[in-house]
């Protein structure tokens, strides 16, 4: 006896957008200001990519930890933050890397902040999910975020 499996079509319509929508700002960016700021727009939206096809999402290790008992996402994400600390405490540390200045950006926290994030987390609610899961969805070709 046969068995049939029914799979959910794939969009690509999305991604597909998102890519051309990254490049195509990338490119204007790096006509308008700098090849730098262009390529490395590029970059991020590469690694966001990556992060993506591998699963790695901030809430979903949570929300695995919490209901299946399984801390292998967060552990993951430890190792993302040690590195990051690696890699980036000593160009804070010397004040510049490769002849740009580094600095840490720190702005006091203002009234336009709170009112902001208020209308942010109404908006969310009423919109049924976070951002990141939206936007994680909604990258990966889902129609129904």
């Amino acid at each position: 006896m046969a068995t049939t499996s029914t799979v959910a079509p794939v969009n690509y319509q999305v991604p597909l957008l998102a890519t051309a929508a990254i490049v195509l700002g990338a490119l204007v960016i790096g006509v308008l200001f700098s090849a730098n700021i262009g390529l490395l727009m590029i970059v991020g939206g590469l690694l966001g990519m990556v992060l993506y096809h591998a699963a790695f999402g901030f809430t979903a290790a949570w929300r695995v930890f919490i209901t299946e008992r399984r801390g292998r996402g967060l552990r993951a994400q430890m190792v993302m933050l040690a590195i990051a600390v690696v890699l980036f405490f000593p160009a804070l540390g010397a004040g510049s890397l490769f002849g740009t200045e580094v600095r840490g950006f720190v702005s006091p926290i203002g009234i336009s902040v709170l009112v902001g994030a208020f209308i942010f987390g109404v908006g969310m609610q009423l919109g049924g999910g976070c951002a990141s899961g939206t936007l994680f969805t909604a990258g990966g070709g889902n129609d129904a975020c």
